[in-house]
């Protein structure tokens, strides 16, 4: 096995959920990662990481500079942008930033369903920025997780309001997977040999409907969770009333059509491949939860019933 080329492992999007599961990873396992975030947000950056502030621009031959500037001496690049309307066109300057820097492999978190001929949003962006790493020449790894575990933790606006799970998803089964899950897959991967663009779908142990998650929620945390279907019309004007952007709303509703599509119910064996272990059940982000569900307020009878 041809042995890991000198440098450090950076890390982008290291302040988000799976960011900063992935730098606590590469710790325990012995590496200081540095972490590329947003001009002003290197505080927000965990103790065992080095903070680099960094914009990643519009694609444009000054933003690749900077951007390359900050991944000197970086052998292993870990690729996760934010949710955006033009996620792809963030990814292609990092990757144009990365082959400037020299950087050995890339590793992209990209979302089960990618595909650059995709009407989904999310997938259509992803699908397209794998294309330009392969386009690129760039060594690289792709993970495709479906979604987060951790998202769970979205719900619990309408635990307290309605003690109830609202979503327009139906009977729908999702194999979610755990953040924790993911970083270590890509701790692997950051830490070993350039990769030859093979890319891994990454899932949780068994599909579950949400009213099999509002369950595992309910016997966690000792207080009683309904799920409730509910129309797309209603989701749609429950996240705009919550300030999510239009195009965000959207994008959201597509992937949940693709959930009813019966999309997102794969089990793969992929995360055991790569470390070795069996991807963590629901149960066990819900137990991790539990302590702040029990400490909601208790909706009223009256949003109970409806």
């Amino acid at each position: 096995m041809t042995a890991a080329p000198a440098g450090r492992i950076a890390v982008t999007g290291a302040t988000g959920t799976l960011g900063s599961a992935l730098v606590r990873e590469l710790a325990a396992r012995g590496h200081r990662p540095l972490a590329l975030v947003r001009p002003g947000r290197a505080g927000a950056v965990v103790a065992s990481a080095d903070p680099v502030e960094a914009e990643l621009g519009d694609g444009g031959p000054e933003a690749v500079r900077r951007l390359a500037e900050a991944l000197s001496d970086t052998r292993a690049l870990f690729l996760l942008t934010p949710f955006h309307p033009r996620q792809d066109l963030l990814q292609r300057t990092v990757i144009e930033a990365a082959a400037a820097a020299g950087v050995a492999h890339v590793v992209k978190l990209s979302a089960l369903g990618a595909d650059p001929e995709s009407p989904v949003l999310v997938h259509r962006q992803h699908g397209l920025a794998e294309r330009a790493l392969a386009d690129r020449g760039v060594a690289h790894t792709v993970l495709r997780p479906n979604a987060f575990t951790q998202n769970a933790a979205q719900w619990l606006g309408t635990i307290a309001s309605r003690g109830a799970v609202l979503l327009p998803v139906g009977r729908a089964r999702v194999s979610m997977v755990d953040v924790r899950d993911i970083a270590a897959a890509a701790a692997t991967l950051l830490i070993g040999r350039p990769g030859d663009g093979e890319a891994y779908e990454l899932t949780g142990p068994r599909a579950l409907t949400y009213a099999e998650a509002a369950e595992e929620l309910t016997a966690a945390s000792g207080r009683r969770i309904r799920y409730l279907d509910v129309s797309e019309d209603v989701a749609r004007e429950a996240m705009l009333g919550a300030g999510v952007p239009a195009w965000a709303v959207a994008a959201r509703l597509q992937l949940y059509a693709t959930y009813t599509a019966g999309e997102a119910e794969t089990v793969s064996g992929a995360l055991r491949e790569l470390t070795g272990r069996p991807p963590r059940p629901f149960a066990d982000f819900a137990r991790l939860l539990a302590e702040r569900i029990r400490a909601l307020p208790a909706p009223g009878p009256a949003e109970v019933a409806r």
